[in-house]
């Protein structure tokens, strides 16, 4: 160490005393604010310092640690030595203090890198360790969060140290959890359900889809909700809840199809664990195929679809099942006046191995019978099947079976004997005939999956799946006439079968990487292996009179062959924050479809974002890009089994779908939250039947059957939530706007058109009220304009050629030219519960359609008069007829009037 730098040091020290000595006024005072204009190329840090010290009154104090070799270029005009001084230091770890004359240069202290570490694990229901989804984990001290994924595993990183963090869920009690993070952390929690504590209605998750996340258009239903919402014969619906949502329609009042922001009813991705569900509806529509006891979780998404979705380009609905329950066994009986249900869930070794299994059917056969003609008998009942197997290996490895089995079955029956006397001059030679007719109709899914959930660290999760899916409809008939006169006996057999289905194998890996709590990556890859039957058709006709057999032909439909398709997918996402304020998910989903030596690729970018203007208010902005691949061809306005999927062909494009949606989010009043949200939708090679072309069941040509064209759908969603005490519930008003335009002429002159359900107005109002423990009621109204039908309003004139008389016809302006009635109803329902020595017991008295409004379900037109009469002969001998004007009349039938209903149920 030199005798110079140890002076510099001396002298620095006793600077720095007289300074801290010294008065701030005084050292303030001493900074010379004369402006210092520098211009030196490539010179050193020691030569700038030079520089300043040659051209102005102070002196640089450093010592030998503090390294000036570092070169710079610089021009600097008019500036004080402050500006001069951060200038030149800039990304240097080089720092100064000036005192009074002096300036004393030292090296900037470096504060030691906190080292990282990741706390990963489950979080469980206490009692079933059964997974809980959307639960979250908070980091008290840094103020850090993170949610549980849909298979209950969570994964936070957070600085070495001391750690407080809090685990909570809706229902449960909030744990806290102190310790110190020295390594990477496996923390699985179990949580303790609170029954006394204020349910949510509508739970908006707020990391992942509420007012703290990217996404919008999306809303979680609690299972309580779905069970308290009245329904028909007192049923629980998860997709009439549903239908609820702003931005959602029923369709056909009734029903249980969905219509989302303009689209048609194959434009809903509706999952099962992960796996597509083709039919979703029982009795024609008005039932949907889901057990309310086997369902944990439904998500609802309209908009800024994540990029893991494809293939459909309205809405997914993303319903997850119960796992089961590890530690004890315990179960649901209900009894309706419709159906029966029965829940049962337990361990199959203890907190390694659950079951979960719950059924269903419908008993309108099992009632009527009795009261059936014995040669006349008609017959028809559904029934699901839910069953699932959760083994866990490892906190590392788990592994998941599913099963679902649901089938409606309708059939007809019908006998008849007659007898006669074929010779009246003898008595005893009496002749018979007889005539058998059978009918049936059967329909359902068969839906299996093994999926595998692995750890692969705390920062990375994996599911597997492979599935298979089935969805089938099948009609058949057999006639059988006998006719007997003793002296020959002659027998004719016609039987038909009707076939349609599609068959679907696939396989994904999805994977969850979370490097730190305000950023997460979501990515996979996805194979699907279709087999598409859009119908198949057989007939086999037999004749035999006595012992020869005039006929035995078995005729096939030319249209017997399947159609194969492979389906390839591939996606990443992430969710990110870019300081407190702003948050995005951009994403990107490729998607491949193979089918007829045909290939279609698609791109999909997904993108959205929220700006997060206070604490409880934010507005978010978003654009998705969704293709659809697969068709379903339908002629009636409910869903019919007989409706058939198809794949796109080498004349058929997919369907594409562009939304732009923006909205605001405010939670300011506690216990609220209120939303609007604002959409534009723009559809491309939707598809439509040409004028005065149907289907009714039949595949046969389709393709030239149908026109390809462009639809357009906006709108605006209002919604406020009461959250949380004894009365909850939402009020949500929707104002949209949906049409269809075909180019080239064949529909509608090449005009636009409404669209089928296009409803200006909708109004849903939900209110729950919790009078105490034994008591509760739920009601629901609902208010919407009348959708649209191509319905004959007016008759016209027709002079055809030939004749010397006009003619009257139907005459229709446009297509879908009526406007149908507005639809309202209320709904309500109170439960009484009772705990027993052994469980609880709940009657539930519901009223559908309370004040019996006669909303249409079905509307015709039908003519009323209308003939021609003969009045004389003209001047050129041609006879004269006068046209008695016929009036058009429009019909509306309700199906579904004011229905009460009782429903017992036994939770042991």
């Amino acid at each position: 160490m030199t005798q110079t730098y140890i002076a510099n040091r001396f002298i620095g020290i006793l600077i720095l005393i007289s300074g801290f000595i010294a008065p701030a006024e005084t050292i303030c005072a001493q900074v010379d604010s004369t402006p210092l204009t520098l211009d030196i190329k490539n010179a050193t840090l020691k030569e700038v310092i030079k520089h300043i010290e040659n051209t102005t009154e102070y002196s640089f104090i450093y010592g030998e640690e503090v390294n000036l070799d570092r070169s710079l270029t610089v021009k600097i005009e008019n500036k004080s030595i402050q500006q001069v001084l951060d200038i030149i230091f800039k990304n240097t770890p080089i720092g100064y203090e000036i005192v009074k004359k002096h300036i004393l240069l030292k090296n900037k202290i470096q504060k030691p890198v906190s080292r990282k570490y990741t706390i990963s694990g489950y979080v469980n229901d206490g009692a079933s360790s059964e997974t809980l989804i959307g639960a979250y984990i908070i980091e008290n001290l840094q103020n850090h969060a993170a949610v549980t994924n849909p298979y209950g595993f969570y994964s936070i990183t957070l600085p070495e140290g001391k750690t407080n963090l809090r685990f909570s869920y809706l229902g449960y009690t909030t744990q806290n959890h102190f310790f110190e993070l020295k390594k990477d952390t496996t923390f699985n929690v179990s949580l303790i359900n609170n029954n006394s504590l204020e349910e949510v209605v509508v739970i908006s998750n707020k990391k992942e889809i509420g007012i703290d996340a990217a996404q919008m258009g999306a809303v979680e239903i609690p299972m309580t909700q779905i069970k308290n919402t009245p329904s028909i014969l007192g049923e629980a619906d998860l997709m009439k809840t549903i239908q609820l949502m702003p931005g959602v329609q029923a369709g056909v009042e009734g029903s249980a199809g969905i219509y989302v922001r303009g689209g048609g009813p194959d434009q809903n991705l509706i999952l099962l664990d992960g796996t597509p569900v083709y039919n979703v509806d029982h009795l024609f529509g008005f039932f949907s195929v889901f057990t309310p006891e086997a369902v944990k979780k439904v998500t609802l998404f309209k908009s800024s679809f994540p990029a893991r979705f494809g293939g459909r380009l309205s809405s997914v609905i993303d319903v997850r099942t119960n796992d089961g329950d590890m530690n004890n066994y315990h179960g649901v009986i209900s009894v309706g006046l419709l159906a029966s249900k029965v829940q049962f869930e337990g361990p199959i070794i203890k907190n390694r191995t659950s079951f979960n299994l719950s059924a269903r059917r419908s008993y309108i056969d099992l009632v009527a019978k009795p009261f059936m003609n014995k040669n006349d008998k008609m017959n028809y009942y559904f029934y699901d099947i839910n069953a699932k197997i959760n083994h866990r290996f490892s906190d590392r490895s788990r592994l998941f079976f599913n099963l679902y089995h649901g089938k409606d079955y309708y059939s007809y029956k019908y006998k008849s004997v007659y007898q006669y006397n074929y010779n009246e001059s003898t008595s005893n030679e009496v002749s018979s005939s007889s005539n058998r007719e059978r009918m049936s109709l059967g329909w359902g899914n068969l839906i299996s999956s093994f999926r595998w959930n692995y750890i692969f660290n705390q920062k990375i999760f994996c599911n597997t799946s492979i599935a298979y899916n089935r969805y089938n409809m099948n009609a058949k008939s057999k006639s059988i006439n006998i006719n007997n006169d003793k002296q020959n006996l002659y027998e004719n057999i016609y039987e038909s079968n009707y076939f349609s289905g599609i068959k679907d194998w696939s396989y994904n890996m999805d994977f969850y990487y979370n490097p730190n709590p305000t950023h997460d990556i979501r990515f996979g890859v996805g194979y699907q292996r279709h087999n598409f039957h859009p119908e198949i058709s057989t007939s086999k006709i037999h004749e035999k009179n006595g012992d020869k057999v005039e006929q035995d032909t078995l005729y096939k439909s030319i249209n017997n062959s399947s159609i194969l398709a492979n389906e390839a997918t591939a996606y990443i996402e992430d969710n990110f924050s870019m300081g407190d304020r702003i948050k995005m998910n951009i994403g990107i989903h490729f998607s491949m479809f193979n089918v007829q030596r045909k290939s279609y690729f698609s791109i999909q970018p997904r993108l959205s974002a929220r700006y997060q203007l206070t604490e409880n208010s934010a507005l978010k902005a978003s654009y998705s890009l969704m293709s659809q691949y697969i068709h379903l061809l339908s002629s009636t306005a409910i869903a019919m089994p007989t409706d058939l999927w198809v794949p796109v062909t080498s004349k058929i494009k997919p369907m594409q779908a562009h939304q732009y949606s923006i909205g605001g989010y405010y939670t300011g009043y506690k216990g609220w939250e209120l939303s609007i949200e604002g959409y534009y939708k723009q559809m491309n090679h939707v598809l439509e039947y040409r004028d005065g072309v149907n289907f009714f069941g039949s595949s046969s040509g389709w393709e030239d059957k149908v026109e390809m064209g462009k639809g357009r759908s906006m709108g605006l969603e209002f919604m406020v939530q009461k959250l949380s005490g004894k009365t909850t519930g939402w009020i949500s008003y929707t104002l949209a706007k949906s049409d269809r335009k075909f180019k080239n002429g064949e529909i509608n002159n090449g005009l636009a058109f409404p669209y089928k359900y296009d409803r200006r107005h909708s109004v849903d109002v939900v209110v729950n009220h919790k009078f105490n423990n034994r008591i509760d009621i739920g009601a629901s109204w609902m208010f919407a304009t009348g959708g649209t039908a191509t319905i004959a309003e007016e008759v016209t004139g027709v002079l055809r050629p030939g004749n010397d008389y006009i003619d009257q016809e139907d005459y229709i302006e446009h297509r879908n030219n009526f406007r149908l009635p507005p639809s309202h109803r209320l709904n309500v329902g109170i439960n009484f519960n009772k705990k027993t020595k052994h469980g609880q017991r709940t009657w539930n008295i519901s009223i559908y359609n309370a004040y019996n409004a006669m909303n249409p379900s079905v509307v015709y037109s039908s003519n009323s008069g209308g003939y021609r009469t003969f009045i004389g002969f003209g001047e050129d001998g041609k006879p004269i007829y006068s046209i008695v004007e016929s009036k058009r009349k429009i019909t509306k039938l309700t199906i579904l009037p004011c229905i009460p209903s009782v429903t017992y149920t036994y939770k042991f």
